[in-house]
């Protein structure tokens, strides 16, 4: 039996594990620990239905419960596990990830920005304690899978596939007019908000793509993105003699988590019908989508150019998301903001933080 924690519960990531926890009773896992940022109600109705042993609000104080991130720390020390589940959004992950690495506990990772943003961090925090982090994003999952039994020198190139979102046909022209709405409209996925907007503006992918450099240790010119908007393939390698190896399957984050949680259970996802399947690949057009070659122009650069990026990314698509700035601003500041100096290294927790709260200082007055 398996002991999890599942860090950011009541969201996307969190309620898909559970809901599959909840349907198959088979699975060789047993809950230990919750964490929430605010939602009381939600986190302890889980808690009892689950028969947890400890919850962490991350947010508010709640009497009598595990508080922030220190509380988060001290409840992975007193109730052990052997895998955390990270499932919760944005920079604030990253603190998690860290707290989750220190207690030598494997890490099932959903939360892209912990790797962006202190990913030789991670790396050095895992091997330290003797832990894997092993990739909960579909996209890495399947790359996951696909590098098994292969030595890297076998590996020509990653390929990351991405829906294209909705603005993949729009009329560049009508760019300025694009609302909350239009970018909250993917047409294959049901997320939140925030990686909602990332998807549509492809620095999602971006994101994926410093994500899968520090994952799998292949360079920026080794990573490529290609648009394929049915959402089947999840992602393929190139292999030095020429071949192409693939994942597909549902666009269903069910399979990916569970697999990291429980190492390929059975029936997790159902069968593709090919004799209804339609696939169809094209290029990404820069003109488009250009905060991808901003996280590719990151990642060479290295520093603290791939946290900068995430920081100002995060600070646009709010001020977007609360329609204090168009949708073309949104592109602008993120760009803007790279053409700063964030060639220093963070080498700690602390000096992440630090530099973090500087880019979005520097977003927040292009703004």
């Amino acid at each position: 039996m398996k002991r999890i924690a599942i860090l950011g519960a009541t969201g996307s990531i969190g309620t898909t594990a559970l809901s599959v926890l909840r349907t198959r009773t088979d699975l060789p896992v047993k809950v230990v620990s919750l964490s929430a940022h605010t939602s009381r109600n939600r986190l302890l109705a889980l808690s009892k239905e689950f028969n947890a042993d400890a919850v962490c609000f991350t947010g508010d104080r709640q009497d009598g419960f595990f508080h922030g991130y220190e509380g988060l720390k001290a409840m992975l020390e007193e109730h052990p596990v052997d895998i955390v589940l990270n499932g919760i959004a944005g920079f604030d992950g990253l603190k998690a990830s860290v707290a989750a690495l220190e207690a030598g506990a494997d890490l099932a990772l959903a939360n892209k920005e912990s790797v962006v943003s202190g990913g030789p961090l991670l790396f050095e925090l895992a091997e330290r304690h003797h832990a894997a982090i092993i990739p909960v994003d579909s996209e890495h999952s399947a790359i996951f899978e696909l590098l098994k039994g292969r030595a890297k020198e076998e590996i020509s190139s990653l390929i990351l596939t991405a829906s294209g979102g909705p603005f993949r046909n729009r009329d560049l022209s009508t760019f300025a007019s694009i609302t909350v709405g239009d970018a909250l409209a993917h047409p294959t996925w049901r997320m939140g908000r925030k990686i909602s907007v990332d998807s549509a503006t492809m620095a999602n992918k971006a994101l994926e793509v410093i994500e899968a450099s520090y994952l799998f240790g292949f360079r920026g010119d080794e990573i490529e993105v290609v648009i394929h908007p049915q959402s089947i393939v999840h992602s393929m390698i190139r292999t030095r003699d020429g071949a192409v190896y693939a994942q597909l399957g549902n666009p269903d984050m069910s399979l990916p988590i569970i697999n990291a949680l429980t190492s390929m259970s059975s029936d997790l996802a159902p069968p593709l019908d090919f004799t209804r399947l339609t696939l169809t690949f094209e290029g990404v057009d820069e003109r488009r989508f250009p905060l991808l070659r901003c996280g590719y122009d990151a990642l060479e650069n290295r520093g603290g150019y791939p946290l900068a990026f995430n920081a100002a990314n995060e600070v646009a698509v709010e001020a977007f998301l609360s329609e204090r700035i168009t949708y073309p601003r949104l592109i602008d500041i993120v760009r803007k903001t790279m053409e700063l100096d964030w060639s220093a290294t963070p080498a700690s927790v602390e000096e992440i933080i630090a530099l973090d709260r500087e880019v979005r200082s520097n977003a927040e007055e292009l703004l």
